[in-house]
């Protein structure tokens, strides 16, 4: 589980204060892959559509049971499309640490919680990009800049520690709709972080992300913009 911080309202002095930055962690695992494109790639909670990647999969063999026939068909995959892993990882890594610093400022100063714990972000060639708060770690893209999907999934960390209690008395449905429309502040506060890329977010959720961004502007208050939306 990670461990939080809530921010005291009354900042103690910078000449007393040690400041501690999680430290997200860029890899690729081969068995985490298989296991999230099997688990992800047929559709997912928001999405039910089939990514292209699970697409070749199924082209490429109907066996999706037998893990070293869906092992093979990564490994051609990546050899097909000429993808260096390590190189992607390395880059990867160097893009969000230009950013890390920046990103988790903002965000400590929209949810007034503070994450310490170190993060894994596994490179995925699925197409889809879950998480897990429990376990510490979230996927990204093989593509050049993940910064946008990394910031976004962190943001449902940083929602879940702030109004996760929320999540039963919503239900599953409503609390996933509402942390997957919140993205839309990242547009508001870390424009400048994602190298070019807007998060968009999900076609079901456009009216919620609109009276969000709405709310923010107004009062930049995360709370009021949570608890404002039923």
């Amino acid at each position: 589980m990670l461990k939080i911080v809530r921010i005291p309202s009354h900042a103690a002095s910078p000449h007393f204060f040690t400041v501690y930055f999680m430290k997200i962690h860029f890899t690729y695992d081969e068995n985490k892959d298989i296991e999230c494109l099997l688990s992800k790639g047929a559709g997912s909670q928001n999405s039910p559509n089939k990514t292209k990647t699970y697409e070749a999969l199924l082209a490429f063999t109907s066996d999706i049971t037998n893990k070293e026939k869906v092992r093979e068909f990564v490994r051609k995959y990546i050899q097909d499309n000429n993808i260096e892993m390590s190189a992607v990882v390395a880059q990867l890594q160097g893009n969000w640490d230009t950013v890390a610093e920046a990103y988790e400022k903002r965000a400590e100063e929209v949810f007034d919680v503070k994450i310490e714990n170190n993060i894994t972000a596994f490179v995925t060639i699925t197409g889809r990009y879950p998480y897990n708060i429990d376990q510490n770690f979230f996927y990204v893209s093989t593509k050049k800049n993940a910064n946008q999907i990394a910031m976004h999934e962190l943001w449902h960390f940083y929602t879940w520690y702030k109004f996760g209690g929320d999540a039963k008395k919503l239900g599953d449905a409503k609390y996933n709709d509402k942390k997957e429309a919140l993205s839309v502040l990242l547009n508001e506060t870390c424009a400048d972080l994602m190298a070019g890329e807007i998060d968009r977010g999900y076609p079901q959720h456009q009216e919620l992300r609109n009276i969000m961004k709405e709310q923010w502007q107004k009062t930049h208050d995360i709370n009021i913009v949570w608890q404002g939306i039923v």
